[in-house]
């Protein structure tokens, strides 16, 4: 971290702290947050230093993700990225849709009712990106199988990361082998056209530059979460 990011970093740190400082305080109900964008965009990282952040000034934090934190998703998680064996975008949807069923049932809902802010590396969005606009799957079929899924709950605030699909892919050539996905650029080109055609009309998305410093944007959507809550009245 260089002089001038770290000087962001400590005054921020200090404004939360003293103007308006919201450690200690209780939610007034759970917050379920989605961090979206495309393989590459660098969503996972962000998503785990703003939970570890947002968890250090007071909050009552879970990082989750999808698939993957449920025994279900961990399942999935290994079989859908290497493609082991033929998978139709029909059936790769619906085991999507299978974990988020039981990542719900679970995890969401109840950490709901303990009234923790939840952070969700993924949600029903990346599967109308992906699987909609990405694989060519009735969008319309998407949402309703994820509303019916996800018990009519949806995120409050969502995250989008976004980034040219170059540098996304650059990034992910360096993590190592390409997974499915990643293996196909103009099936990557089509995902970022959907993420920007859903979020397009959405009032409650924050989008931010992937290509920014980790730290800077750390800083960004941990202030931007935290002037959401406060502007709807939802910490006590």
């Amino acid at each position: 971290m260089n002089t001038k990011h770290l000087l962001l970093f400590i005054i921020w740190s200090t404004s939360i702290l003293t103007t308006h400082s919201m450690d200690n305080k209780q939610l007034t109900r759970g917050i379920l947050i989605a961090m979206e964008g495309i393989d590459g965009a660098g969503k996972s990282t962000l998503a785990q230093t703003v939970h570890a952040t947002l968890a250090e000034h007071g909050f009552d934090t879970l990082l989750t993700k999808e698939p993957g934190d449920t025994e279900l998703g961990k399942e999935i998680r290994a079989l859908i990225p290497t493609q082991t064996m033929p998978i139709s975008p029909k059936a790769q949807f619906l085991l999507f849709a299978a974990d988020r069923a039981q990542h719900f049932s679970s995890l969401i809902i109840p950490s709901l009712a303990q009234k923790k802010l939840i952070i969700s590396d993924r949600l029903a969005d990346s599967s109308l990106a992906y699987q909609g606009y990405g694989e060519g799957l009735p969008l319309d079929a998407i949402r309703d199988i994820n509303c019916w899924a996800m018990d009519n709950v949806a995120p409050d605030l969502t995250i989008f990361v976004r980034i040219p699909v170059k540098t996304a892919l650059e990034r992910c050539n360096k993590r190592g082998a390409l997974s499915a996905y990643e293996q196909r650029t103009d099936f990557l080109h089509k995902v970022a056209d959907g993420f920007e055609e859903l979020y397009k009309n959405r009032t409650n998305v924050i989008i931010v530059d992937g290509t920014d410093q980790a730290e800077n944007l750390n800083i960004q959507v941990c202030e931007a979460i935290k002037q959401w809550i406060e502007t709807n009245k939802l910490a006590s």
